[in-house]
């Protein structure tokens, strides 16, 4: 479990590093690599990837939250979600019917906001998170760590790229 989480701190932190390092040169350069450094360690509240889940959090407690369309407000016509490696959807009527399932499954389901931890790449065209999930399913509720990256085009997300794993964050951690 924790492999999956130093895995993705070490993807983020060459992230992190790789814009670092692109700042050299003259003083423009430096200028315009400080404004980035703040975008990349920015938390915005308002990104496509929040508000995405604040209405997921919303549709998934109503019988018919989960359409195309609501989606297609989030998501491009031909996005993909990978969760572990695994493709769990693609399209907009994929993630209706695997979010659907979902709903069936389970009793609770909910993304825990704000993000533990969250960051765009300096372009905008990745969201990096860290977040928590509060399920239950069959009456017993559990909870997921979730860190990963949503590729964005045309401000709308492409791809879900998310490592998943049961647990909660021990006391303290962020």
């Amino acid at each position: 479990m924790n492999k999956v989480f130093a895995i993705a701190a070490l993807l983020a932190l060459g992230a992190c590093s790789n814009a670092q390092n692109g700042a050299t040169g003259n003083n423009a350069q430096a200028t315009a690599a400080a404004d980035n450094a703040q975008v990349f360690n920015h938390v915005a509240d308002n990104d496509v990837l929040t508000n995405m889940f604040r209405w997921w959090n919303d549709a998934y407690t109503k019988a018919d939250g989960f359409t195309a369309q609501s989606f297609g407000q989030y998501f491009t016509d031909d996005a993909v979600m990978q969760i572990n490696g695994k493709v769990s959807a693609k399209g907009l009527d994929d993630l209706v019917a695997h979010f659907r399932q979902i709903q069936h499954k389970t009793q609770k389901v909910k993304i825990n906001l704000p993000f533990r931890a969250a960051f765009t790449s300096p372009d905008g065209s990745k969201i990096y998170t860290y977040h928590t999930i509060d399920a239950q399913a069959d009456g017993k509720p559990s909870q997921e760590m979730v860190s990963g990256y949503a590729e964005i085009r045309d401000g709308k997300i492409a791809l879900i790229n998310f490592l998943s794993v049961e647990g909660a964050p021990q006391s303290g951690a962020r």
